[in-house]
Formats: C-alpha cells, sequence, structure tokens
C-alpha cells in the first residue's frame, strides 16, 4: 500500500473505513503492534451462534448471528455529542440525552491521550473546576454543624464566617473521583475480549496536575465575588456566573440594583449619601478619615478588579470605639458576612502562614484584629503590591502561587506600623473621646442596616466610581507608588467629589514608624570596627543588655538568629541615620563570612560605642 494508503491504528479507533480489500496482512505493513492487531481482531470478529430449536409458532423465525460488538470510537477534545454513552453503557442512547457520560478509553502506550481527553472534560464551566494560577481549585461553601454563632471558629488562629464562600484546592484523590463521575473510562478485558467499564486510573489524575497549569483548558479563576463589581472598561458584572473576561466568578442569585451606564456627579453625590449611612455615627477624627472609611467601603466591592490595593488600618486610643465595625461593613457589603479574622501574634513567621492560609481560601476580606503590638511582615507588604504571591502550605514545605486579591484590613488600639507597611496602608483613626466608648448607644444597628440595604450600597459603591469615569477619569489624586489602578480609581473618585484626600497626614506616619528608631538601636549598640554576625551572637550571649537591644532577632527558643541578623543589615545597608551608616566590607576569604562595620562621615574620628563597658569589648 502507498502513504496515502495507509491505515492506522488510530484511523480504525477513529471510526474510519480502510481501503477496499485492506487486511490483517496490511495491517503489519502499516505498522500496527501485536497488542493492537490482537485488539482489533478480538473486537471486530464475528462470533458463531449455534442453530437453536424454536417453538412451531416461531419456525419461520430465522436465526442470526449474535451482532459483531462494534469497537468504539476514540473521542478527541472536546468531546463530540456522538461519542457520548450513558451511565450503564447502553450504546443505544441519544446523544446528549440526561446522565450520558463521555468515553475515554485508556490503552497502554497512549496514556496521553487519556489525559488530553479529561482535560477536555474538565473545561466545562458545570463541574465548577478552575486552573488558579499552577493549582486546579473549586469553590465551595463553608458550613460548621451545629454552629449557631454568627462566627464560626476554625482552629484558634483564624475565623471564618460561617456559610462563606471559599476555594479548596483539588488534590489527586479528588480529581480522580471527579472524573470517574463525569466520564466513562473503558479499559480492555482480554477475559471477554472487548472494552469494559473502569474507574479513572490515578496515573490520569496524577499527570493533569503534574502538568501546573501548562496546556490546561480550564476556565482560569481570578477570585470568587460575592457582590457585583466593575471589569477595566466600566462594566458592570452582575449575573450570577463565570466571567471569562475577568476571571471572577460572582456566586448567589440575588437581585441587585441597577447601576447607572453614565451617572452624573450629582448621582454620585446621592450614592455617596447613601454609602455614608452605615459609618454616620462613628467617630472620626478628621476629615480625611472620614473618607478613608469610604473607600474603604468602596474597595470592598472593587478589590478583586484591581492589581493592587493598600491595607487599611482602623486605630482608636481605647477598646469599643468601632474599629472592627468599620471593617465588618465593608465585609458586609462585598460578602453579606463578616469578615474572616486573623488572630495577630508578634511571630513575623506566623503571622504570614495564618495570611497565607486565608489567601489560599481565597477569603474576599481578611482582617488582622485586635493587634498589640508593632505589625511587620515582608510577606504582607509583597501581597499588598504584587498582583501574585508565593505561599506555603498549611503543613507542607509546598509553596503555591496564587493572585492577591484579598483586601486586608488591621485593628488596634494606637496601632503601629513598621516600615514599609506604613506607605502601603490607609489609616482611619477613631476617637469617642469619652472613658469608655463601648457604653454609648447608636440609633441604629450598623450591621443590621449593611445587610438590609447591601444592594444599595454596592450599587451606590459602583455608581460613585462608574460615574468618575463616565465624567473621563480626571486625575485629581497625586501619584501613590504601587496602587496606581486604586488611586487613580476610588481615591481620585472620592477628592473628585470634593472630599479630603484619604491618604491622611502622610508625614505624620513616616514620624510614627519605628522603623528607624530600631536602626538607631542597633547602630548605636554595633562596634566601631569591622564585625561578623557570628560575633554579634557570642555578644549577644555574653550580654543581657545587648540581648535586649536585638530582642527582635532571638527566634522562638531565644536564641540570636545570625542569618536573620544578617539579612537586617543586608536590607538597611547604606540607610542613613545621622551621619552613621552599616557598610558592608569585602568578605572573609578563610571563612566566606560578611563583614560588616558601621561607617561614619567623619572617618578619622569613629563614632564612640556608648556603655560600652557593659557590652564588653569587641
Amino acid at each position: 500500500m502507498s502513504a496515502a494508503q495507509t491505515y492506522s491504528f488510530q484511523d480504525w479507533r477513529d471510526g474510519k473505513a480502510p481501503k477496499k480489500g485492506w487486511d490483517c496482512a496490511d495491517a503489519i505493513d502499516d505498522g500496527w503492534s501485536k497488542d493492537q492487531l490482537d485488539a482489533f481482531m478480538r473486537s471486530t470478529a464475528r462470533p458463531w451462534s449455534p442453530p437453536q430449536q424454536k417453538p412451531a409458532s416461531e419456525a419461520a423465525e430465522r436465526v442470526s448471528p449474535a451482532p459483531a460488538p462494534q469497537q468504539p470510537a476514540r473521542p478527541s477534545a472536546p468531546v463530540p455529542e456522538a461519542e457520548r454513552l450513558p451511565i450503564g453503557g447502553n450504546d443505544n442512547a441519544a446523544p446528549g440525552a440526561p446522565g450520558v457520560k463521555p468515553r475515554i478509553y485508556v490503552v497502554k502506550g497512549e496514556i496521553h491521550r487519556a489525559v488530553e481527553q479529561a482535560i477536555s472534560i474538565l473545561s466545562g464551566q458545570s463541574l465548577g473546576i478552575y486552573s488558579r494560577a499552577d493549582e486546579l481549585v473549586r469553590p465551595v461553601t463553608h458550613t460548621t454543624p451545629k454552629q449557631t454563632l454568627t462566627v464560626a471558629k476554625q482552629g484558634e488562629n483564624t475565623s471564618r464566617p460561617d456559610g462563606s464562600v471559599i476555594v479548596t484546592t483539588i488534590t489527586e484523590a479528588a480529581l480522580t473521583e471527579v472524573l470517574s463521575e463525569r466520564a466513562l473510562f473503558m479499559k480492555f478485558n482480554a477475559r471477554v475480549s472487548d472494552f469494559v467499564p473502569c474507574d479513572c486510573p490515578p496515573e490520569v489524575a496524577r499527570m493533569i496536575l503534574a502538568r501546573k497549569g501548562h496546556n490546561w483548558t480550564m476556565p482560569r479563576l481570578r477570585a470568587v465575588i460575592s457582590a457585583p463589581t466593575l471589569r477595566h472598561d466600566g462594566t458592570v458584572i452582575s449575573e450570577p456566573g463565570y466571567d471569562p473576561e475577568t476571571g471572577l466568578l460572582l456566586v448567589g442569585g440575588r437581585l441587585w440594583r441597577h447601576v447607572p451606564e453614565n451617572p452624573s456627579k450629582r448621582e454620585a453625590v446621592e450614592a455617596l449619601a447613601v454609602l455614608s449611612e452605615p459609618i454616620a455615627a462613628l467617630p472620626f477624627v478628621a476629615d480625611s478619615d472620614r473618607a478613608a472609611a469610604l473607600a474603604l467601603l468602596i474597595t470592598s466591592v472593587m478589590r478583586p478588579s484591581l492589581k493592587t490595593a493598600p491595607m487599611f488600618a482602623v486605630t482608636a486610643p481605647s477598646a469599643g470605639t468601632g474599629k472592627s465595625l468599620v471593617v465588618d461593613v465593608a465585609a458586609v457589603m462585598a460578602t453579606g458576612r463578616r469578615a474572616a479574622v486573623v488572630t495577630p501574634t508578634p511571630d513575623e513567621q506566623e503571622l504570614e502562614k495564618r495570611i497565607g492560609a486565608c489567601a489560599l481560601a481565597g477569603d474576599q476580606i481578611l482582617s488582622i484584629d485586635n493587634i498589640t503590638s508593632i505589625l511587620r511582615s515582608d510577606q504582607l507588604c509583597q501581597m499588598l503590591t504584587q498582583d501574585e504571591v508565593q505561599v506555603r502550605v498549611l503543613g507542607s514545605s509546598k509553596n503555591v502561587r496564587i493572585p492577591a486579591t484579598s483586601l486586608i484590613c488591621a485593628t488596634g488600639n494606637n496601632l503601629t506600623l513598621f516600615g514599609d507597611l506604613n506607605r502601603r496602608t490607609i489609616q482611619i483613626r477613631l476617637d469617642a473621646k469619652c472613658e469608655r466608648p463601648e457604653e454609648r448607644s447608636f440609633k441604629f444597628d450598623a450591621i443590621d442596616l449593611a445587610l438590609r440595604k447591601r444592594p444599595e450600597l454596592v450599587a451606590a459603591a459602583l455608581t460613585v466610581v462608574r460615574a468618575y469615569l463616565s465624567a473621563g477619569a480626571p486625575n485629581v489624586a497625586p501619584a501613590m507608588g504601587n496602587f496606581e489602578d486604586w488611586s487613580d480609581l476610588v481615591r481620585s473618585s472620592l477628592i473628585w467629589l470634593a472630599l479630603a484626600d484619604c491618604r491622611g497626614d502622610v508625614a505624620a506616619q513616616r514620624a510614627a514608624d519605628p522603623e528607624k528608631d530600631e536602626l538607631a538601636e542597633v547602630i548605636q549598640a554595633l562596634p566601631s570596627g569591622p564585625f561578623t554576625t557570628r560575633e554579634v551572637a557570642i555578644k549577644v550571649a555574653e550580654s543581657p543588655l545587648l540581648k535586649e537591644t536585638l530582642a527582635s532577632f532571638m527566634d522562638r527558643g531565644g536564641v540570636f538568629s545570625s542569618k536573620r541578623f544578617g539579612r537586617y543589615l543586608a536590607r538597611y545597608a547604606g540607610t542613613r541615620i545621622g551621619n552613621r551608616w552599616i557598610e558592608q566590607l569585602p568578605r572573609d576569604c578563610n571563612s566566606n563570612s560578611s563583614i560588616w562595620r558601621v561607617a561614619d562621615d567623619d572617618r578619622d574620628q569613629p563614632p564612640t560605642i556608648v556603655q560600652e563597658q557593659e557590652l564588653g569589648s569587641w
């Protein structure tokens, strides 16, 4: 046979007919393997049926041989309707009938084809399986049996309202179950000389997950949302379901208020009045704090559409002022429930684990509530300024990449932020100016009002932003690095409506930053000559005063961490405190250790080391 007349095993599997006169001898010339030829002959051979005695009434009936088993054609991606097989294997069922499953044939040496077909099946949105970065996920509703409280405890570190929609990772076992339920896998059985149903082979699920996004065709999920939001072009996402343009999945079936297509500035002012109702009784310190609270409410529904957004920190002199209330009103608008709560801890690594767990779950709004120590976290800074972040899965060393779409809030009495968190945060200050703020009475319950008027509040927030866009989006706000999208939409829209800048007194926030105070103490405690972190560790063990000064570099066991201190020195190398700074010298070739020193503008007069007797001789 010529090349044009070649009839492959796959041609037969696809239901194509060979050229007239083709037989098994031609199959060998066409490159068929022994196993393929054996499967072909077993499937196409006509079994012989012996004559049977029939009653006289049926004497006229002819006995026909049993029909030859038809070799099913292998489906391609996407699966044609003609290739669908109903549950139970009824070949006579009409294509597309209820209960019909696509067939996937598992053949030795062709597992990759089964994987491709399985991916094609998973790509249907009706399955509710999505790709998020390099993982397969699905949204689920969190419920706690026999739980009647508003907030259901999730261990001692986080709490999440009952009924919250979270995102869970699809494991190999879960994917195997889904595929076995949604497809009819067929495997050749030599005993019956035919393909028979089987469960999804685990290796199929394993190979799909191992691709980590490569050649996946499942819908890409950015975030699950519970309220309408705006696309980048200003159109509204209000229909429940998946939005392919943004990767957002709107859950819930409630009816939402219509958002005007081109609202006027007057309509925006009216919408702002509606938006102000739940927080009208809160004791804001300044107009900028009230504007910041309104910015929080708008950001709660706009956050999934924004690349980045700042953290909102609510602070007050004493408890009971309404710090958590502001955050919960925003959460009710966005989700219909209070915010997920993260228990704060001075341990930076532990805090990052807790925040990372909430980010993995896709919590739309999370609150680090009632902070009593200085809030510092490099990962938190990254989550605020990056579109995607790497977080560690709890209980393992596995890091996963996820979209950073959570709106992060923090609350605390006289809350203090460390370092870069200050410029990444919008502060909301409250002050009831009384001894016992918790004993104040109000005319209405802010949370109850937000729940009752949730559709109106969401529509009001979107109307404000849409009116600003309809006016041509005049850039009325000063630049805010790392948060350009948020500043150009949320912050600018409020300034456009004649509100104060929600950033507040930036200079005062920087002045309150303890970062430079800490660096000054570190520089003051270090020797004037060259030193290594190992030498510092030895001195810390000998000097209680130095140990107290460098307490933030101790690990959980109370041992000085040279590695952490080395990273600190590298981070702040060259940062001036007065006329002094930390300088890195060439490495020691013998020990391969980094060498540091405290440099001074006046090289001829080294800085005096205070309390040198207590620290010892270096």
